[in-house]
């Protein structure tokens, strides 16, 4: 009875008609699910912010959120890095639409492919940065990416076209947004030729249909997406050093559906329910790695499907203007397939498949004392295979002026072990323990409105029993403790009426208790410095993201310390008349030839130019 409630109440919201007249307000929240909520560090991209940086991919668009670290390994068509405040990627949960897309099954032990993800299909971008277990469950115990993908967009047709065979393009219908319906259908391609051992190509379909009224809204949306791409392999040593002279080639699909159901029952009390399913597939033809300072890595052919069912009811209501509260249920069925061998001279399996469900009960509660804001989450998951999973969150805001507000914030979290970790029938350990995490951070915000805005942070987080590799073993064990902290700043000013500037930088201090090693690509200094100029129907954006030395290490070289860089661009956009407008963008304007990782060289100064047609 307990697995067939959720299908059953979602089913009784959906059946529900819409209501004709004015429309309810949509309203997206990435670190809480109340208004009221006294949230620190979040960070986000509009659409237009989207428009007018023009990146030619998410993870060049990430790359312009303050306070997040991000790269890409293998070059332009390699696996993406992420980092908030020092954490592994796969501590960050990312959300497209409020749908969890972590991948357990691969290598990384459940990062995303933000190549699955297309630019030209994003609404917004919402970055949380600090442990939230709490309101999401085990894999945001550093923070959430979530990507809102398009609503109110109107017919296009946008093309471009630059330096190293870059091809994009999209189409975007839409129907006026005139009545309790509406649908929106996107499709965008994108391909890139780097170098003759580079290579991405990728397509992806976006469909929405919404419907909504006074008291109720319905969406339903699907996504697809495909992706081939080659580049040298990770720790190879990329262009420079990698042996053999062969590329990996990786060749993905994802497929994402979901319903999600709005019902406000009265002006105080609000019901929400989502059911989601999503899958992803890829192929993998690694040629291997020869012995270099440290030992090579096999070839290999595998791969790998992960299969997600999940979804989540939960009931809002407010018993004062200055209270609101919220209690609901999860749940989520996995299974993960890893098929094919290692080439150790003659063929090792690596086949494994593991199902996971786990089932969740979460409350939220956030309330308003004249100045003082004090909010409190708390999550109780009973994941099959392990025991019960407490997680917590207590946050608190307090107006020191109209202008001035104080934040702190607590948690504490867990993230259970990948599938790749728990049942590689190489590197698995099925007994392996969650890990866990305490975060803290405490920090001044400053809002002028429109003329300025400032943002400082503390944070210090720790993550204990971290899955590691041990070599003797050769098995995954439970034995890192690492500390990270440091400090966050943020602000934008008015220079004029036309001019404005944002600023931000990360200082990072990391330590893994008990030995000298560090972690990789981890810069202690990191930030960026954004201008931007409207004129009449031109608007210009010059960026600089600069990042220290670092930390870093290949198969060939071993552990080693690469050179800091600042990546300058340049995005320009002029609209002639009401229905085109025509696009510039200069990226790497220096020319500075620079190492995201061991051998693997960022782009040089290269050219792209665009047209849109609104229809």
């Amino acid at each position: 009875m307990k697995q067939a409630t959720l299908p059953l109440v979602t089913a009784a919201l959906l059946l529900a008609p819409p209501s004709h007249g004015e429309t309810m307000e949509t309203v997206t929240v990435t670190g809480s699910r109340l208004p009221l909520t006294a949230l620190s560090a979040n960070s986000s991209l509009s659409r237009e912010a989207i428009e007018r940086i023009n990146a030619p991919s998410t993870v060049a668009l990430l790359r312009r959120v303050p306070n997040l670290l991000i790269s890409q390994n293998g070059g332009p068509s390699g696996p993406a890095f992420a980092s908030i405040r020092g954490s592994e990627p796969n501590f960050i949960l990312v959300l497209i639409d409020g749908v969890p897309v972590n991948d357990p099954t691969n290598s990384s032990g459940g990062g995303f492919d933000f190549n699955q993800l297309d630019p030209a299909l994003i609404e917004r971008v919402e970055v949380y940065r600090g442990g939230i277990s709490a309101i999401h469950g085990g894999e945001a115990i550093s923070g959430v990416i979530h990507f809102i993908t398009r609503q109110q967009a109107s017919s296009s047709v946008t093309l471009e076209m630059g330096g190293d065979e870059q091809r994009r393009g999209n189409i975007t219908l839409a129907n006026p947004e005139n009545g309790p319906y509406s649908a929106l259908l996107s499709v965008a391609a994108a391909r890139e030729e780097p170098s003759r051992f580079s290579e991405y190509d990728n397509q992806q379909v976006l469909l929405r249909l919404q419907a909504q009224g006074i008291t109720i809204r319905h969406q339903l949306l699907f996504s697809a997406s495909a992706t081939d791409r080659e580049s040298f392999a990770e720790d190879s040593g990329g262009s420079r050093l990698a042996k053999p002279r062969m590329p990996e080639a990786r060749d993905s699909k994802q497929w994402l559906a979901s319903w999600y159901s709005e019902h406000q029952a009265n002006a105080t009390q609000a019901w929400t329910a989502r059911l989601s399913w999503s899958r992803h597939q890829e192929d993998s033809d690694h040629p291997g790695i020869r012995d270099g300072v440290l030992s090579g890595i096999p070839p290999s052919d595998i791969q790998s499907d992960y299969r997600k069912l999940d979804g989540e009811l939960y009931h809002r209501w407010e018993p004062t203007v200055d209270w609101d509260l919220l209690a609901g249920v999860s749940a989520k069925h996995a299974q993960g397939e890893n098929r094919g061998s290692l080439d150790y001279g003659f063929p090792v399996p690596v086949d494994f498949n593991l199902t996971q469900e786990t089932y969740g009960l979460f409350a939220e509660s956030s309330a308003r004392f004249g100045a003082t804001t004090v909010d409190f989450g708390a999550r109780y998951d009973a994941p099959s295979g392990f025991g019960n999973e407490p997680s917590a969150r207590l946050g608190f805001g307090h107006e020191l002026t109209p202008t001035m507000r104080l934040f702190a914030a607590y948690s504490e979290g867990y993230k259970l072990p990948s599938f790749f970790a728990l049942a590689h029938p190489l590197v698995g350990n099925p007994s392996l323990k969650p890990e866990l995490s305490r975060n803290a951070d405490i920090g001044v915000a400053i809002d002028g409105g429109t003329r300025y805005q400032l943002q400082v942070s503390l944070f210090h987080n720790h993550y204990e029993d971290l899955v590691d590799f041990d070599p003797a073993l050769f098995l995954s064990v439970n034995r890192s403790e690492v500390t990270a902290k440091g400090a966050e700043w943020q602000g934008s000013v008015q220079l004029a009426s036309w001019l404005v500037l944002n600023m931000d930088a990360t200082y990072l201090d990391t330590d893994i208790k008990g030995t000298d090693s560090q972690l990789r690509r981890r810069p202690r200094w990191s930030g960026g410095l954004h201008l931007q100029a409207e004129l009449g129907a031109v608007a210009v954006a010059i960026s600089a993201d600069s990042r220290g030395e670092f930390h870093d290490s290949s198969v060939a070289t071993g552990p080693v310390i690469l050179d800091g860089y600042t990546d300058v661009s340049l995005a320009a956009q002029w609209q002639p008349s009401e229905k085109i407008q025509l696009s510039l963008n200069l990226d790497n304007v220096t020319g500075e030839r620079s190492e995201s990782s061991v051998g693997f060289m960022e782009p040089r100064r290269r050219a792209r130019l665009g047209i849109r047609f609104h229809l």
